[in-house]
């Protein structure tokens, strides 16, 4: 199960290029070329199908996180992230930090709604204000907001609670979509859903949603950032994503934009894959609130037990072990390598060791073992993972009783009421390329109804560190702070990183996606689908 960005998508496999997935293909004036030396058409793409293997419950991502599959191609963000994760333009044209807590975005002035009114500030002020609300699912991403006000027509300024080093990244992410405010505010009770739908500015227009079969967009004619290569777009919903490989290679569609376990859908539907490496870290987080998981010699015995080269062989390889919580590349941006590689070996890993964990369990509340209950997703990927844990676990005396659900009441817990959080194997959570994007699932300010931190975990020394990262922009200074929220982590254990995963997709021979990479997700990825002359 993967969490926001790749999933919450599909539960399988939490920064798209949104529109600049063209443009960005090099700077040679050389013609693309596709896999295989086929040449890369530049002709409109009349239809496209893509699968995606979970249903929709709805359009609204408040409610339904892993809408931005679909929302991506129809609304748009204030800026977008381009293949190196770099801040680009999109709604916006220009934005400044004004003071250490307030940003300020001009809007550009040729972007209209697919019903001809313009997108204005009290628009991107009106959504982004919806999407923090209470109980909104991507409230998280918004804790440190104190007020979103349009402060003229085109002009939009955010002021936060206190400084936050990584809130220049929000407002490109999946969390942050523009909608129309005068559409929503007359369909309160059915914004997103079948006949209503949602009013975007995006490059395709919404014209069918049913949450048991599909969707159906169309391309919008008067989108500002001009032609949109694909005339349409089928979504298909499958239950199973074995059964959308049988699909895929029986021609019935061309392309999964995330597949979830990429050895076993390569080999069902005879695809073959393209990946790119990812920041994208599964782990097994532990609700420490709860019996058994409350003991930190438990979670530690936790670490220990569990075979890494055994979880990513069921997983289906494609991936990179991990012994942190945290990936390490996204501390490249604040230290060398000779540091990280400092304070790794300053940390402890647990690295898999059996009789280690046995010592750990002996030195527990509960040294004979004890029985829990976890959540999975009932993708592929995720049930071959969480019976790999259950395994390696009983072997320490933890019995692990699995209940298995569809990836939206999956959600509906595990962001909800923080003390019902299950422990889970679960995944994703590379939102943005800042070192505190983890920080999402961790802390006080993301114990609420529509956050994340499902290990329920919030002392007061993290809460501290957290705040401490986000109050500066100094390499040095967040690496120090980041260093001893690495090692609090890693004594107390609420996850265990398991690997990091590679980004996959699955294309047809009739298309190629030159541009495929990590930070796709949040926009409209669609526009780097090109067809194979």
């Amino acid at each position: 199960m993967r969490l926001r960005a790749h999933v919450l998508a599909a539960a399988t496999a939490a920064a798209a290029l949104a529109l600049g997935l063209a443009a960005c293909s090099g700077t040679s004036s050389a013609p693309p070329v596709a896999a295989g030396g086929a040449s890369v058409s530049t002709a409109t793409i009349p239809l496209l199908r893509v699968g995606l293997s979970f249903n929709l419950t709805g359009l609204d991502e408040t409610k339904t996180i892993n809408a931005n599959n679909v929302d991506g191609m129809l609304l748009e963000t204030l800026e977008q992230f381009g293949p190196k994760g770099q801040l680009e333009p999109d709604l916006a044209t220009s934005w400044q930090q004004t003071s250490p807590v307030t940003y300020v975005y001009h809007l550009r002035h040729d972007a209209k709604f697919w019903d001809g009114k313009p997108v204005t500030a009290a628009d991107v002020a009106y959504s982004l204000n919806y999407d923090r609300a209470a109980g909104s699912q991507v409230a998280f991403a918004f804790n440190g907001v104190k007020s979103i006000t349009a402060t003229d027509p085109y002009t939009v300024t955010v002021t936060l609670t206190k400084p936050e080093a990584s809130w220049q990244y929000v407002p490109a992410e999946e969390t942050s979509y523009i909608f129309e405010k005068a559409f929503q505010q007359a369909h309160k009770s059915t914004f997103g859903q079948p006949g209503t739908l949602i009013m975007g500015s995006g490059p395709w227009e919404a014209e069918s949603f049913d949450p048991t079969k599909g969707a159906v967009i169309t391309a919008n004619p008067h989108w500002w950032g001009g032609k949109v290569p694909i005339q349409r777009v089928n979504f298909t919903f499958y239950a199973t994503e074995t059964s959308e490989a049988l699909a895929f290679r029986a021609g019935e569609i061309d392309l999964d934009p995330g597949v979830g376990s990429p050895k076993s859908f390569a080999a069902t539907s005879g695809a073959k894959l393209i990946t790119t490496p990812s920041c994208s870290n599964n782990w097994f987080g532990m609700n420490i609130t709860q019996p058994g998981w409350n003991d930190v010699h438990v979670r530690r015995a936790v670490a220990y037990a569990l075979n890494r080269t055994d979880i990513i062989a069921a997983y289906g390889g494609y991936a990179t072990p991990i012994y942190t919580f945290t990936p390490l590349q996204l501390l490249d941006s604040i230290a060398s390598q000779p540091q990280i590689n400092s304070l790794l070996g300053s940390l402890p890993l647990y690295q898999y060791n059996v009789a280690k964990a046995k010592q750990e369990m002996a030195q527990s509340s509960y040294p004979h073992g004890f029985t829990a209950t976890v959540l999975s997703t009932n993708d592929t990927p995720s049930l071959d993972v969480i019976q790999v844990i259950a395994t390696e676990l009983a072997k320490i005396g933890i019995k692990l009783n699995i209940k298995s659900m569809a990836v939206t009441p999956w959600q509906a817990v595990q962001s909800g009421p923080a003390a019902k959080r299950s422990t889970v194997f679960a995944g994703g959570g590379c939102f943005q390329p800042d070192p505190g994007t983890y920080a999402d699932f961790l802390g006080r300010d993301n114990l609420a109804t529509g956050d994340w931190n499902i290990a329920n975990y919030a002392p007061p020394a993290v809460d501290t560190l957290l705040a401490q990262g986000q109050a500066t922009s100094n390499p040095a200074q967040r690496f120090a702070v980041y260093s001893k929220l690495w090692a609090k982590l890693q004594a107390d254990v609420p996850y265990v990183g398991l690997f990091v995963s590679d980004d996959a997709a699955a294309v047809s021979s009739k298309f190629t996606w030159p541009d495929y990479n990590p930070w796709y997700w949040d926009g409209a990825y669609l526009l780097g689908i090109k067809a194979v002359s």
